[in-house]
């Protein structure tokens, strides 16, 4: 037998689990908006860090608000960067080792990624076996609630009040809500 204890542990099962997936999805799409941030910080290290002919590279350097410095770099020496260690600690590198940094970042936060999206797809597993165990718990409920149909063929008398259909009553009109000052006009009128 089936009571209704089990079937609202269940429903709140189900909203834990539905409310953790949804939890996993919004890190997934913040950990995919770094992803393609450090794809794009890669992209542009690994442009600078090319060998090339030119003696000097020449960029626009964004700063915010739409505005942008222009940069150039001279030389065949390797240009700096700064690079963010951690805890606030910023620290001036070569172009290569800030490439090397940033792409081994980005290989750690994929790494996070594949384990946040195992654990949304064990979650969404969980979620449809305790959504379908509800379902069931439900429908099981719902038939030992429903009367079973009168054997008896004999018909019962009906009390008089029930025989007669029920008088339509008009809607009632709601009534508008008047402003602050209500129906008098204002001189902004």
């Amino acid at each position: 037998m089936v009571d209704r204890n089990q079937l609202q542990q269940h429903a709140r099962e189900v909203e834990a689990l539905r409310k953790r997936f949804d939890e996993i999805n919004l890190r997934l799409e913040q950990v995919d908006t770094v992803l393609a941030e450090h794809a794009i910080t890669t992209s542009v290290l690994s442009a600078l860090t090319a060998p090339s002919d030119k003696a000097s590279i020449s960029t626009h350097l964004p700063i915010g608000s739409g505005v942008s410095l222009p940069y150039r770099h001279t030389g065949t020496k390797e240009g700096t960067a700064l690079v963010d260690l951690g805890a606030g600690v910023f620290g001036e590198r070569p172009w290569s080792d800030a490439h090397a940094i940033t792409d081994q970042r980005r290989q750690d936060i994929q790494q996070l990624r594949d384990e946040l999206k195992g654990q949304a797809d064990q979650t969404e597993a969980s979620l449809a076996e305790v959504a379908q165990k509800f379902n069931t718990l439900a429908e099981t409920l719902q038939s030992q609630a429903a009367p079973p149909p009168a054997m008896n063929s004999a018909p019962t008398s009906v009390p008089q009040e029930e025989e007669q259909p029920p008088q339509e009553q008009p809607p009632q009109r709601r009534q508008r809500k008047r402003g602050m000052f209500g129906n008098n006009l204002t001189l902004d009128d």
